[in-house]
């Protein structure tokens, strides 16, 4: 997307009695911490200049650093660094004075996307998934953000399979009835482009579920005439 910020993941070392062990409260762990960073400092960092880095920063950093932890791990990442990150998800929602860990997952994810695009959030979000699998509203946002993935970048089609597997684990009378239509309404759409039988589908999903007008018709749309629409087509915003 033309007007987000880049943004990119720097893992700071941190010495057992450096003043970033300090400043985190985390003494005399020796390690690598991950900061989100954006815009300006992003650009600062990449001319070398010194940047102070932030608790924002940090936050967003673990959120998104614990997917490549998990899922893309180098060579620095060892296991009992994880239980590190965890503790500080708590130290920084004290700090922040959030008491819920399901909405400052949100959140983060919902600044992140607002600055730096669905690709970053969705990361977040799936991170969020996994430390809080019960959480129907997560699952929720992040079928959208993997939607506005698939739509910027066809060769992420695989991704629709995700999105089938999220619909069926979402408890509908824990979301908005926006998001409830929605969610459906891309569970549907993936399974059409996957070519994927959808008898039992429409009756257990669309047809008790959605009701806006943009969406059935879209809906109609697709059904007749599925080879002329893209992901991008039919992505609500």
């Amino acid at each position: 997307m033309a007007d987000t910020e880049r943004y990119s993941i720097v893992w700071q070392e941190c010495g057992a009695n450096s003043r970033i062990a300090e400043r985190f409260f985390i003494p005399g762990y020796e390690g690598y911490l991950p900061f989100f960073v954006w815009g300006d400092e992003l650009d600062a960092l990449e001319k070398k200049e010194k940047v102070e880095l932030r608790e924002e920063h940090l936050l967003k950093g673990i959120l998104y650093g614990l997917y490549e932890f998990d899922h893309h791990p180098k060579y620095w990442h060892q296991e009992t660094d994880r239980r590190t990150l965890l503790y500080l998800l708590d130290v920084l929602a004290n700090g922040f004075r959030i008491d819920d860990p399901e909405t400052m997952i949100l959140d983060v994810a919902s600044s992140v996307r607002e600055k730096n695009g669905s690709g970053a959030s969705r990361i977040i979000l799936e991170t969020g998934k996994d430390l809080i699998p019960q959480s129907s509203k997560i699952k929720s946002d992040l079928i959208c953000d993997l939607w506005a993935v698939i739509s910027e970048n066809e060769k992420e089609r695989g991704l629709f399979r995700e999105i089938i597997k999220l619909v069926e684990q979402i408890n509908f009378l824990e979301i908005h009835s926006n998001a409830k239509e929605v969610v459906c309404y891309y569970g549907l759409c993936a399974m059409i482009f996957l070519g994927n039988d959808i008898t039992d589908y429409l009756p257990k999903y669309i047809y008790p579920n959605v009701a806006m007008p943009q969406l059935k018709n879209n809906i109609m749309a697709l059904l007749e005439n599925p080879d002329d629409f893209s992901p991008a087509n039919l992505k609500i915003s």
